[in-house]
């Protein structure tokens, strides 16, 4: 009887661990607004450089329209790599209203991130 609370307390901690794995599960995109999504490489930070600095930059420049950013990783997220018809990281997109504004993939530049990317939050794409 003395191991009965641990196993209650034990049980209650898989239990808190399943839920939130499966409320991280749901990508919650909001279909009205414009979405950004970086597909983000684990394994290779260093290709993702560009990415990061253009990210810092729109927010600089769109602070309310960044707040929705949303970051995925391959290992994690696998089945929206799918979905967007991401192959690899790093990539980057922008959802509006179910379709895909800017599709930007692989090595790249700073610049050539922010300007698609840019007019497509200002309304100019």
């Amino acid at each position: 009887m003395k191991g009965f609370p641990v196993y209650v307390l034990f049980f209650s901690l898989i239990i808190t661990a399943s839920c939130s794995k499966a409320e991280q599960a749901a990508l919650s995109v909001d279909r009205n607004t414009k979405q950004i999504i970086f597909f983000s490489d684990e394994k290779e930070y260093s290709r993702e450089a560009a990415y990061y600095d253009a990210l810092i930059q729109l927010k600089k420049d769109f602070p309310e329209e960044m707040e929705n950013l949303l970051v995925l990783s391959s290992k994690e997220e696998k089945k929206y790599y799918d979905e967007y018809d991401v192959k690899s990281g790093p990539a980057l997109i922008v959802l509006y209203k179910e379709k895909v504004m800017v599709r930007i993939d692989g090595l790249t530049t700073k610049e050539k991130i922010i300007l698609p990317v840019s007019k497509a939050l200002d309304g100019t794409n």
